[in-house]
């Protein structure tokens, strides 16, 4: 992938993640081209990742739309999430080191002042680092890679707690106990603050409100294999 596709196939994913472009709505070609001064071939190389994994849809004769995930697979990817994060743990050396712990406080110092100004692109990118130098402490490179790869795919229920003063306190509250369990020495208390910050009653929030929407004997999913994509 060119330098100019990596830069679209982020700017898209990055709009869809913070609620530029909400659920159901359609991405006009000529509008994104436009919009990120770029070719319709590769803005199209950009739809084709995302729609690997399942951010957006191609509708025959209608177009392409932001897809709205089903709640069932939100399910499912929390699961993989909560079983990969929890291993990760197990392969840790606690406390961890000082420089890894002091990178984390230098982000979320970061974060917090992001999220306090209401800067949620770079709350965004921010929150995908302060983990992303978490799992660095794991012993084995492709679990912590993985860990990326399934969190990348939950930001568009993740980031629904955008905008949302209450919550984003809390996600800040929970980031200053992850890091105080890193520093300490036990691999319960880090599991328990771990599971805290998936916020798993967020999950049934979102199933309600998808309920509302489109009934709550709606039952389709599609879900398909997706490869890593880096952002």
């Amino acid at each position: 992938m060119t330098s100019n596709s990596q830069t679209v196939l982020s700017q898209l994913y990055e709009d869809i993640v913070v609620g530029t472009f909400s659920f159901g709505a359609k991405l006009g070609e000529e509008q994104l081209v436009e919009r990120y001064g770029t070719k319709r071939h590769i803005l199209r190389q950009a739809f084709s990742h995302l729609e690997e994994l399942s951010f957006i849809e191609r509708i025959p004769n209608r177009g392409v739309f932001v897809r709205e995930p089903h709640p069932t697979e939100v399910t499912d990817l929390f699961e993989i999430r909560q079983l990969l994060e929890t291993h990760a743990i197990k392969l840790m050396v606690l406390p961890a080191p000082e420089a890894i712990i002091e990178k984390m406080r230098e982000i979320q110092a970061r974060h917090s002042e992001a999220t306090r100004n209401a800067q949620y692109r770079e709350v965004l990118h921010l929150n995908t680092e302060f983990h992303r130098v978490q799992y660095s402490h794991c012993s084995n490179a492709a679990l912590a890679a993985a860990i990326e790869d399934y969190a990348m795919r939950t930001h568009p229920i993740t980031a629904m707690k955008f905008g949302n003063p209450e919550i984003m306190e809390n996600v800040i509250k929970q980031h200053n106990n992850i890091i105080e369990a890193m520093a300490g020495t036990d691999h319960d208390a880090l599991a328990e603050q771990i599971r805290a910050h998936f916020d798993l009653a967020r999950i049934e929030r979102y199933r309600e409100q998808y309920d509302v929407r489109h009934g709550a004997d709606s039952d389709s999913v599609n879900i398909r294999p997706r490869r890593r994509i880096v952002l």
